[in-house]
């Protein structure tokens, strides 16, 4: 929940997890060495989908360390990390509009804003947890309501990007993206204005479960030039060597590229400090 693959998720004083996930909500207890305790309005079914528990996470691991041996170390060290998988296409999108030149402890604000938009689902453990509005709901919002909540530039070009959406069919379309092909997943929204190349593929890869999407931001780029692309240290990342770095990791891992993605990105984030002064 603190991977950077969700936003709606918090600790609560006692230190069990309060999260959201389109019309549902979760409290989850991880505090036992071999069970979580869930409390939730929803079924079992949709918490296993959410963290795909259904999947064979070992088999994944083992075809990611027999392609790439380096993976061991961040693997062993990132026990039971996952890529999720939420339910709510037009929540996960729009939750990541919101992180573009931005850091965690504003991104969180932001989405919850956001989400206050939306239909109040219930009070849980004392919070106020909303269903995310819809997209014509976020294309309605006026500039001014969320620049006074402190969403800067981005106030503009959500709900640009959210009529845009709309024109096209609303969430019908987006849920439609899943059922197309990477690529052209990919391509369709890079047509929309205000969404670049690491935009696209983190939608894809979280909103529309193209788990080959490999999204190249600072901390990918870092562990990439580390580990495969020696020559570019001290280089920007350019368009070529956006494509270059996710062409890699596709031909290495297939369908499991994103997943591959995912340890090398949380490692360079908990530790880029220490690989810095390295």
């Amino acid at each position: 929940m603190s991977s950077g693959q969700v936003f709606r998720w918090k600790r609560l004083p006692d230190a069990r997890w309060l999260g959201v996930d389109g019309p549902n909500w979760y409290v989850v207890d991880d505090s036992q060495p071999t069970n979580l305790i869930v409390e939730s309005n929803a079924t079992a079914r949709s918490f296993r989908s959410l963290f795909r528990l259904d999947e064979d996470l070992t088999q994944y691991l083992v075809k990611i360390k027999r392609t790439a041996p380096e993976f061991a170390p961040y693997i062993a060290q990132l026990p039971g990390l996952r890529v999720m998988k939420p339910s709510d296409v037009v929540e996960e999108t729009f939750s990541f509009l919101c992180t573009p030149n931005n850091n965690l402890s504003r991104i969180l604000p932001m989405v919850r804003r956001l989400a206050e938009f939306g239909e109040k689902l219930a009070d849980v453990e004392g919070n106020a947890v909303f269903r995310f509005p819809d997209v014509e709901a976020i294309a309605a919002i006026p500039e001014a309501d969320l620049r006074s909540v402190g969403f800067g530039y981005r106030a503009r070009t959500i709900p640009n990007i959210a009529r845009q959406v709309v024109d096209r069919g609303g969430r019908k379309w987006l849920d439609a993206l899943k059922r197309r092909s990477y690529a052209k997943a990919h391509e369709s929204l890079m047509g929309l204005d205000g969404v670049g190349p690491k935009l696209a593929d983190c939608i894809c890869l979280f909103a529309l479960h193209h788990t080959e999407a490999v999204p190249v931001d600072t901390h990918l780029w870092q562990a990439a030039v580390r580990h495969y692309f020696p020559e570019w240290h001290g280089k920007s990342l350019t368009e070529q060597r956006y494509r270059a770095v996710g062409d890699h990791f596709r031909e290495r891992h297939g369908k499991l590229a994103g997943w591959a993605h995912q340890y090398l990105f949380y490692d360079n984030l908990k530790n880029w400090r220490t690989y810095r002064k390295g």
